[in-house]
C-alpha cells in the first residue's frame, strides 16, 4: 500500500513538474528570434532602411492576399511586430513543447550587371553577369507571388518578353520564417522570400515576393 502511494505521489509530482522542466529546457531552444543583416555594399543603413521602410502595399500588383496581422511582405513594422510577440511569449507555458520563433535574414550585394526578363505584366527572372538565375517565376506558385516594376526607370514592354541590362545595381534578398506551436493544440507557420533590386541611387527598380501562409493548424 505504501509503495502504491509512493508511486502515485511520484507520478503526480512528475505531472506537475514536467511542464516546469519543459519550460526551463525549451525557453532558449524553442522560443527565440534570429535577425541577421549581411550587407556588402556602401551605405548599409540606407539600403536596409530603403527596403524595410518601402510602402509595399502602394505598389505591389497583387493585394488580394493581404492579411490584417500577418503580412505577405517583409517590412520593419512586420519584423518588429513578430519580434515583440516572441518577447511577450518568454513566460511560463502550460502547453507542452510550446515553440515560438522568428528567423529573418537580409543579404545585399553590389552587382555590376543584372539581366531582368519581363514584360509590362510580370517579371520572369533576374540573372547575374554569369547567367546564374537569382530568381525565376518558374520556381514559384502563381497563387502566392507578387511583384513591382518601376517604369519610371524601366522601359515599357508591351508584347514580347524583353531582357534589359541593369548596371551597378544592388540585389537584396530577404527571407523570413515565423511559427508558433502549442503542442498539438494549435499552430501557425508563415514563410516569405522577398527580392528587391535597387539602383546605385537606391531607387527601387524591381520587387518580387513569394509568400506562403499564414498556415494555421
Amino acid at each position: 500500500m505504501k509503495y502504491r502511494i509512493l508511486l502515485l505521489s511520484i507520478l503526480v509530482l512528475g505531472i506537475i513538474l514536467f511542464p516546469i522542466f519543459d519550460n526551463l529546457i525549451g525557453l532558449n531552444s524553442r522560443i527565440y528570434f534570429i535577425i541577421e543583416y549581411d550587407v556588402r555594399a556602401p551605405d548599409k543603413d540606407d539600403i536596409i532602411n530603403e527596403v524595410e521602410s518601402f510602402n509595399y502595399t502602394a505598389f505591389l500588383n497583387n493585394k488580394g492576399w493581404e492579411h490584417d496581422i500577418y503580412k505577405k511582405y517583409i517590412d520593419v513594422d512586420f519584423v518588429e511586430y513578430l519580434k515583440s510577440s516572441i518577447e511577450d511569449a518568454t513566460r511560463f507555458h502550460w502547453e507542452l513543447w510550446y515553440e515560438h520563433y522568428l528567423r529573418y535574414y537580409l543579404t545585399a550585394r553590389n552587382r555590376s550587371s543584372l539581366f531582368l526578363t519581363y514584360n509590362n505584366n510580370t517579371i520572369f527572372s533576374v540573372k547575374d553577369q554569369s547567367n546564374n538565375t537569382l530568381f525565376s517565376i518558374e520556381d514559384y506558385s502563381w497563387d502566392w507571388i507578387a511583384w513591382y516594376l518601376n517604369f519610371t526607370h524601366l522601359p515599357y514592354v508591351y508584347n514580347e518578353n524583353s531582357t534589359v541590362l541593369l548596371d551597378n545595381a544592388i540585389f537584396v534578398q530577404m527571407r523570413m520564417e515565423y511559427g508558433y506551436y502549442c503542442g498539438n493544440l494549435c499552430g501557425l507557420w508563415h514563410s516569405i522570400e522577398q527580392y528587391v533590386v535597387l539602383s546605385s541611387n537606391l531607387d527601387v527598380l524591381v520587387i518580387f515576393i513569394d509568400s506562403f501562409g499564414p498556415v494555421v493548424s
